[in-house]
């Protein structure tokens, strides 16, 4: 569709990371509730929840970091900075949960 002499999109760049984290968090809280359901006969599936919640960190900071300008983009930029440090952290966890369950 073209408005004015250009093209405009269908969908933008935040259209795509609101549908990406959509699908994240659903699949953690259907992990989760798989996984507390029966720990021992699910064990397995923590790592994978620890996982799936730092990707969904990732997604939740990455339009954060990429806004340009603007009257509060310092304190944007930080939260997806802290956004990354807690993606980090469970990424760490998962990394740990998986040693010590598949040793």
């Amino acid at each position: 569709m073209y408005v004015g002499g250009t093209r405009r999109r269908s969908y933008s760049k935040q259209t795509l990371f609101d549908v990406l984290s959509a699908a994240a968090g659903l699949a953690v809280i259907a992990v989760g509730v798989v996984s507390f359901i029966d720990p021992e006969k699910y064990a397995y599936l923590f790592p994978v929840e620890f996982l799936l919640a730092s990707i969904f960190q990732c997604l939740l900071a990455v339009p954060r970091l990429s806004d340009s300008g603007g009257r509060h983009s310092g304190r944007k930029k930080a939260w997806g900075i802290c956004l990354y440090i807690a993606a980090g952290i469970l990424l760490m966890i998962a990394i740990v949960s998986a040693v010590c369950l598949w040793r």
